[in-house]
C-alpha cells in the first residue's frame, strides 16, 4: 500500500480497501482503477479539482503498477531532508511560510540523495557536521518517501521527499536560511513535537510520526 497527499487530500494505493485501517466511520471515496484514461479523468475531478477533502482509495490488482500510473500525471520532483537530533537529543525545526517544517530540498542532478539531504540541511540552518543514521522507513506503507502535490509554474507537481535521522554535535547559534522563506530555526524536545502538528504538512507529521514511534 502507498499513501501520497494529493491537493491536501490523503490517497491511499492499495489491493484491496479492506487494506485500509479504520475505514469504518470514515467518509472515504473508493475507486477502482481500470485504466489510464479512466485514471486521469478521476485525478483531475476529484483530486485536482474538487475541494472535498475526504481521504481516497484506489485499489488495483498491482498495486505498484497503479503507483507508476498516478505518479505518470504529475511531473515529479525529488527532495531530500532530514530530521535532524543534538546531543541533548532534540528535533531541528523550520518556520517557513506559515508552517513548521523539516528542512529539506531539491536534488541537484548528479547529487546522490544522502548529499543532497546533508546540504540542505546545513544551508537552511547553519547545522554542521552531520551524520546520516539511517533513512527513514514507513513500516504500514510501501513508500521509500512522502509525497505531496502542488503546482509548479502552473503544471501540477509531485515532491517526492527522502527522508534521514541525522545526529550533530553543533551548538553553536541556528541561522534560518531567509533567502528561502525560513523565519525561524528552532531545537523542540521530542515530547513537545506534537504541539506543533496542527501547524505542519500532513506528510511532515507522518515523518515525525514514524520517527518518534
Amino acid at each position: 500500500m502507498y499513501k501520497l497527499f494529493i491537493n491536501n487530500k490523503v490517497v491511499f494505493l492499495c489491493q484491496n480497501p479492506a487494506h485500509v485501517d479504520n475505514l469504518m466511520g470514515e467518509s472515504y471515496i473508493i475507486e477502482p482503477y481500470t485504466g489510464h484514461q479512466v485514471l486521469e479523468t478521476f485525478l483531475h475531478r476529484v483530486l485536482l479539482n474538487d475541494a472535498n477533502e475526504s481521504p481516497v482509495v484506489l485499489f488495483y490488482k498491482d498495486v505498484d503498477h497503479l503507483f507508476r500510473e498516478v505518479c505518470s500525471f504529475f511531473e515529479c520532483i525529488e527532495a531530500a531532508g532530514g530530521v535532524v537530533m543534538n546531543e541533548q537529543e532534540e528535533i531541528l525545526l523550520i518556520f517557513r511560510r506559515g508552517f513548521w517544517d523539516l528542512p529539506k530540498g531539491k536534488i541537484d542532478d548528479g547529487e546522490t540523495v544522502e548529499a543532497a539531504a546533508i546540504r540542505e540541511v546545513t544551508e537552511e540552518t547553519g547545522v554542521q557536521p552531520l551524520q546520516i543514521v539511517h533513512p527513514v522507513r514507513f513500516p504500514a506503507w510501501k513508500n521509500e518517501a512522502t509525497y505531496h502535490s502542488y503546482f509548479y509554474e502552473g503544471k501540477p507537481a509531485l515532491k517526492v521527499s527522502y527522508w534521514y535521522v541525522m545526529r550533530t554535535s553543533f551548538d553553536d547559534t541556528l541561522q534560518p536560511q531567509t533567502e528561502e522563506d525560513i523565519e525561524q530555526a528552532v531545537w523542540v524536545k521530542p515530547a513537545d513535537i506534537p504541539a506543533y502538528y496542527d501547524t505542519m504538512y500532513a506528510s511532515v507529521v507522518d515523518v515525525l510520526k514514524t520517527v518518534l514511534r
